[in-house]
């Protein structure tokens, strides 16, 4: 498959899943042995087809698509979705998908309710959306994966301008405004109240400029997937998204397989 047929039929399977229409095939898009990492749903496409009957029934389903990245067999998806069981609120999520044989045989799912706009006035879906440098993907995948490791993992918080265009920084976290002190401040602020910040990168999907890095991460308040969307031009990283998705209790998941 081209990346751009891989690309819409990512999108179509995302309407799928939150504008169910009646007669509307799910098996068009998901592999019936569908691994799925999201831990609020079951395995397979029979728990796919709960996750779309419970949309269904919520009467509110909808999604809203804002930014597609295409890496080899893997595509991710920045979205705002509605009518999620036990939430009145719009969320915004990201979704990536792994295609195998035409289908999507894999799944991973990161959400959090959607929050008026950060301290810079910037939502969390706004902002660039064009894809460019795509001669330079490996090149930007490399340098996203040392930015992670030399400041959030390593936390070398004196070396962030060697990454980051700190006139130009554009955040679109929930809670952070523009530029690097304010970055610095909610990282620094994060490791002083809980005493702890242990991120373990576990995906890099890449497209030109933009990369999406999903984390395991043990935060002050648990367990949490993150999943950070940068876009860099010129070999810096210029454009910020996230969603940090508190990870159940083991007992709780609905399947055998880790969010990561």
């Amino acid at each position: 498959m081209s990346d751009h047929s891989i690309a819409d039929k990512a999108c179509q399977a995302m309407q799928a899943m939150f504008r169910p229409k009646a007669g509307q095939s799910i098996e068009t898009y998901f592999s019936e042995n569908l691994i799925q990492h999201d831990p609020h749903m079951r395995d397979g496409l029979a728990g796919l087809k709960e996750f779309v009957e419970e949309i269904a029934q919520s009467g509110h389903g909808d999604v809203t698509i804002y930014r597609t990245v295409v890496d080899g067999n893997l595509v991710a998806i920045h979205s705002k979705c509605d009518g999620f069981k036990d939430f009145s609120a719009p969320m915004i999520a990201f979704d990536i998908f792994r295609f195998d044989g035409g289908k999507i045989g894999e799944h991973w799912r990161g959400r959090e309710p959607e929050a008026p706009p950060n301290p810079s006035g910037r939502t969390q879906v706004d902002g660039s959306t064009a894809i460019s440098e795509r001669d330079r993907t490996e090149e930007n995948r490399a340098i996203v994966r040392h930015y992670r490791k030399t400041v959030m993992v390593d936390l070398q918080f004196d070396r962030i301008e060697e990454f980051i265009a700190n006139n130009n920084y554009m955040q679109h976290a929930s809670k952070t405004g523009d530029g690097i002190a304010r970055l610095k401040d909610r990282i620094a602020g994060v490791v002083k109240e809980g005493g702890q910040l242990y991120l373990t990168p576990r995906m890099f999907v890449a497209e030109g400029n933009f990369v999406l890095v999903l984390t395991e991460g043990d935060l002050p308040e648990g367990p949490t997937a993150l999943y950070d969307l940068f876009r860099l031009q010129d070999r810096m990283i210029v454009e910020h998204w996230d969603v940090l998705t508190p990870t159940p209790p083991r007992v709780q998941w609905r399947n055998a397989n880790s969010p990561f």
